[in-house]
């Protein structure tokens, strides 16, 4: 009775340390603008990455797109990261993103309209080692306020202004 019992706590034991990984999640937390200028918009997209495996995993790149006014589309970024993801836990990623303008009217467009300008982040964090990794998604949006677009844009002018 006591060999079957073993047997069995074993079996159990062993069932529950082969278990399939689970996929890690990505929360993104914020897009911030840090900087609009003549020739793009810095920003830093905050997500939050959670593994909830038994091993460690790493954030090997955040990749996407950024688009302005749901109408300009400023191309793609792509972050190499290496950042570890400890088992079982949460790490915060900082991602610096610079996006260009596709041509010199695009601020001035922005600027025109004298509004909040909404944006847009959708990417994906590529997880997971050299052999096994995946691609997990998401979506961050934010506003660059009317103020901040005007002042690029002036910046943009600096003969046309006058001293």
């Amino acid at each position: 009775m006591k060999l079957t019992f073993a047997t069995a706590v074993l079996t159990a034991a062993l069932a529950l340390s082969c278990k399939k990984p689970e996929p890690p999640k990505v929360t993104p937390k914020a897009a911030t603008v840090t900087k609009l200028d003549p020739l793009g918009v810095d920003m830093v997209v905050t997500l939050t990455a959670e593994n909830p495996n038994g091993v460690p995993l790493s954030v090997r790149s955040v990749s996407g797109h950024v688009v302005l006014d749901g109408r300009l589309d400023l191309g793609t970024f792509d972050v190499p990261s290496g950042v570890s993801l400890p088992a079982h836990a949460s790490t915060t990623l900082e991602v610096p993103v610079r996006a260009k303008w596709a041509g010199v009217g695009a601020l001035a467009s922005l600027a025109a309209t004298r509004r909040a300008v909404p944006y847009v982040v959708e990417g994906k964090a590529n997880v997971g080692g050299e052999r096994l990794n995946v691609d997990v998604p998401f979506r961050v949006q934010g506003v660059i306020t009317d103020e901040l677009v005007a002042q690029a844009a002036m910046r943009s002018l600096p003969g046309l202004l006058p001293k």
